[in-house]
């Protein structure tokens, strides 16, 4: 496909492109690489073509965070629908976002980047604040739906709860990239499974 038919794709397949694209360009770069010029060129457009996909450089990293959140929804959804204990439930969630880690440590290196920039960078903080509470929200969610389908109540604030787990993934996360010890970061989210489990009543 030439650039000029890569350029007058749907924008929605576009948008899609360009995010991996980006990715691309953040894996082999590092983050802070990301430009709307550097995306173009990796996906072979116009510049014009990506800044009329997303209008700024926050948005294509919002499209970024989202793409990531919706891989990890996905992820959640089949966890829950699988069905089992609380405990199955949980340490399948838990494990397979480990899993899906593993399978692509760079792009876990990238969204380290992105939210990590997003301290410093006034243009990416709302994108990168954003991103942060939708996985808050999907993880609280996460904990609704299993204790909606197992009939219990959780002993404790289910947003303390949430938070906690989030800080003990991002945390293991943090030890694997420096360690790659797979299996500690995989016990690590069982333990928090299990431990969650338990305070379901």
């Amino acid at each position: 496909m030439t650039a000029g038919k890569r350029a007058h794709l749907p924008v929605e397949q576009r948008r899609a492109q360009l995010v991996a694209a980006a990715m691309r360009v953040m894996q082999r770069e590092g983050a802070w690489s990301l430009t709307t010029r550097a995306v173009a060129r990796e996906a072979g457009v116009p510049l014009g073509a990506v800044h009329y996909a997303f209008g700024a450089k926050s948005e294509l990293v919002r499209a970024v965070f989202q793409a990531d959140r919706d891989r990890s929804t996905a992820l959640l959804r089949r966890a829950v629908e699988a069905g089992g204990t609380p405990a199955e439930v949980l340490t399948r969630a838990l494990v397979g976002y480990v899993d899906s880690v593993l399978a692509d440590p760079g792009a876990e290196i990238v969204l380290q980047e992105l939210t990590m920039m997003g301290g410093r960078d006034d243009d990416l903080r709302v994108a990168a604040r954003e991103s942060t509470e939708q996985y808050r929200s999907d993880a609280r969610d996460l904990l609704h739906r299993v204790a909606e389908v197992s009939g219990g109540t959780w002993s404790g604030d289910v947003d303390v709860l949430a938070e906690s787990v989030l800080g003990l993934l991002f945390g293991a996360s943090v030890n694997w990239l420096c360690t790659g010890d797979d299996a500690l970061f995989r016990r690590c989210a069982e333990d928090a499974a299990r431990t969650l489990a338990a305070r379901l009543t």
